[in-house]
């Protein structure tokens, strides 16, 4: 779903249609929401630091701050994109759109960027509060792009032509990982199928939690540009792939100084990688040019847990990296003995054309995909790093509890709320090959229960079709938008998947304030 701030000069290189712009009389309340503390759209960042104040927790700015930021807003200055405006902007006799802002019909939309521009610059310029250079330089950088954009340039023009379809390695440095065996922690032992030779510092890389068993965890793709690639080894228990930028020193990446303040940030491709149930390997990726709602992933930090270095991605799935003791010139991940053939992997844009190549492919919204930062000293670059993992079969188990009242009305704070008994007895006993087919069957348990008249016919909709209901708004944060939910001892650290007892639904805020405070 796209919540997204924009320039109006942006909005036809995003080819974004006026229909998907909310009017600047809802927009103007939409943003005071997110200044008052309640999550935002993509974007607010950069709204901020037009103002001087990127960066800045949202309970620390000033009342003249604010209200600045708003006016622009209901000036029309930035634009609020959503897949489905709750009042668009209409279209006059002239084909020409409009919306009343409650002060006058809004018209700076339908001027060329180029008129635009200076008006918006004198405005930027009016503005008291210290600018940030640094901070406003982030905005516009990527952790990847093409090698054949020139240095500080991160998107095609429309006059270069379409967006060309490549190889992985036009934009980085690539390198495909699988492990199909376990040390003795239980942990899944990563080694090479195929890439560049990685960095020597970069030790040896384990998946942990969830990525550890058996069950499937494919899509499908086939034809030209999805290669499918031969057959040989056993079925593997996880699969990485991993990208370093190539062009190193270019002044639209980030720097590492900026990827360890940042949450999320934005890339310019976006890989998929999986193993077929036949064994094949195949891949693909995209392009986020054209996609805004695509181009931004999180940041994941390494934390010391114990001896070890543990990046979690959430869902029970951690990637466990030991440094090299000794750094030498060579890597210390070996190859893959047995590995299926790697296929070669290229990068379309988001058009039908890539659709009908690939044949019902998946997209970014459902990667697993991350940047992923070294302890500082480490040695090791930043990454992209796109993860493929079996995920843990089982039996439900677990009682559920008798409650009364609105069921979700405790979501967003403490644990969250327990699983209601009906919802535990109609699954207890079944079995999964992975979490998400339970939590799939969990939400369309939950639409037949007692408690299916507390929810408003949209979202009970959604869990009949395995879908979890939408969230508030003020419990929104980024593209979260649903409930989730939360195991009240991490898989990570044994405790049970499946047990209706260990888990918790938690609004989106909710739980990232959880794993904030572990």
């Amino acid at each position: 779903m796209w919540e997204r701030l924009i320039r109006p000069r942006d909005r036809e290189r995003l080819n974004i249609g006026f229909e998907k712009i909310e009017s600047p009389f809802f927009a103007k309340s939409y943003v005071r929401q997110s200044l008052e503390g309640y999550g935002g759209p993509f974007g607010l960042d950069e709204l901020k630091a037009e103002f001087g104040c990127y960066g800045r927790d949202t309970h620390n700015l000033s009342e003249p701050q604010k209200r600045k930021m708003l006016e622009a807003v209901e000036r029309g200055d930035w634009l609020l994109v959503l897949d489905e405006p709750f009042s668009p902007l209409s279209r006059d006799t002239s084909n020409r759109y409009g919306a009343i802002t409650g002060k006058r019909v809004l018209e700076s939309i339908y001027q060329s960027p180029q008129a635009l521009e200076k008006p918006l610059q004198s405005r930027v310029e009016n503005v008291q509060a210290p600018r940030n250079p640094v901070a406003e330089k982030q905005l516009h950088c990527t952790f990847t792009k093409p090698r054949t954009l020139p240095d500080g340039t991160i998107d095609y023009t429309d006059s270069g032509g379409p967006i060309p379809t490549c190889a992985v390695g036009d934009y980085g440095t690539f390198a495909l990982l699988g492990g199909n065996e376990t040390d003795s922690a239980g942990n899944v032992v990563l080694k090479q199928i195929r890439g560049e030779r990685l960095p020597a510092a970069l030790g040896t890389l384990a998946l942990g939690g969830a990525a550890v068993a058996a069950g499937a965890s494919c899509g499908g793709l086939c034809t030209a540009g999805a290669v499918t690639a031969g057959i040989a080894g056993s079925t593997l228990a996880g699969l990485v792939a991993l990208l370093w930028p190539s062009s190193l020193g270019d002044s639209s990446l980030y720097t590492e100084e900026q990827l360890n303040t940042l949450k999320q940030c934005r890339t310019r491709v976006r890989l998929h990688v999986e193993q077929q149930a036949d064994g094949a390997l195949k891949g693909y990726g995209y392009n986020t040019q054209k996609r805004p709602d695509w181009e931004m992933i999180p940041v994941v930090q390494f934390r010391a847990r114990g001896a070890q270095q543990v990046a979690d991605f959430g869902d029970g799935v951690t990637l466990i990296w030991t440094p090299a003791v000794e750094p030498s010139r060579t890597s210390t991940i070996p190859p893959l003995e047995g590995a299926p053939q790697a296929p070669q992997i290229w990068i379309y844009p988001p058009t039908e054309r890539a659709d009908s190549i690939l044949v019902s492919p998946i997209y970014p919204p459902e990667y697993k995909d991350f940047i992923l930062v070294f302890p500082a000293g480490s040695g090791v670059k930043p990454l992209y790093i796109v993860l493929n993992v079996r995920k843990t079969s089982g039996r439900v188990t677990g009682q559920g509890e008798d409650l009364d009242g609105n069921w979700l009305i405790g979501a967003g704070s403490g644990e969250g709320v327990p699983v209601p008994k009906d919802v535990a007895d109609a699954l207890r006993g079944r079995e999964f090959k992975s979490f998400d087919s339970f939590r799939v069957e969990f939400w369309k348990a939950a639409s037949m229960s007692a408690i299916k008249n507390q929810f408003i016919s949209q979202n009970l909709g959604r869990m009949r079709k395995g879908r979890a209901p939408r969230v508030h708004k003020t419990q929104r944060v980024g593209g979260r938008l649903s409930y989730e939910l939360h195991h009240l001892v991490k898989v990570s650290e044994g405790g049970a998947v499946y047990d209706l007892d260990n888990i918790r639904v938690n609004t989106p805020r909710n739980h990232i304030d959880l794993h904030r405070n572990e």
